[in-house]
């Protein structure tokens, strides 16, 4: 048995509890992301006329319903409080991570709205059509998302998911393309 099998720095749970800095961006946005709906979810705003059971929607049913008829008041149980705790916990590592950069969390939010990508959105020359179509595609798919979970409180519609997500995944693709370093070997 060698000694890289037995190295406990190599096992699964060390790769998840200690992400690579993108893996920590995905953390942090999507454990922020889970919090938020978590919110909306207590204060019943986030289906026009359901209340949403994480436990039994995590669970495909087999612990509780995942739909309940949403009542009047605030509606607080206990897998709010789980998934709460998760969402939390997930977006605490990858801040940590992040924090623990060069340049800490106070870069990574204004990284966030200040960088390469954006200014691409007026400017084809700033990146090439790659970049400008995948900045459009990554907004557009961002703001579908909220406009629609505003305007008809449908944030967690398979719908809206599967037309953000692919805006998003199509964006992401396309900015990854357009800063791929230019290949060397010609495949002639």
């Amino acid at each position: 048995m060698s000694t890289e099998e037995s190295d406990p720095t190599n096992s699964v749970v060390s790769m998840l509890m200690n992400p690579s800095r993108s893996m920590a961006n995905w953390y942090a946005c999507l454990g922020m992301l889970g919090i938020f709906l978590a919110i909306l979810n207590i204060t019943g705003n986030i289906h026009p006329n359901y209340h949403l059971s994480w436990g039994g929607l995590f669970t495909f049913e087999a612990t509780n319903a995942a739909f309940e008829p949403k009542s009047s008041s605030i509606q607080f149980v206990l897998s709010d409080v789980i998934f709460i705790g998760l969402c939390a916990g997930i977006s605490g590592i990858g801040f940590r991570t992040i924090n623990n950069g060069e340049l800490g969390l106070a870069a990574w939010f204004k990284g966030m709205f200040a960088n390469d990508t954006w200014p691409a959105l007026v400017d084809p020359d700033n990146g090439g059509w790659n970049k400008l179509f995948g900045a459009w595609s990554l907004l557009l798919g961002i703001v579908f998302y909220f406009f629609y979970g505003i305007m008809y409180t449908g944030w967690i519609d398979i719908g809206v998911y599967s037309m953000s997500v692919s805006l998003i995944a199509f964006g992401l693709a396309l900015l990854m393309a357009a800063n791929a370093p230019e290949g060397n070997d010609n495949l002639d």
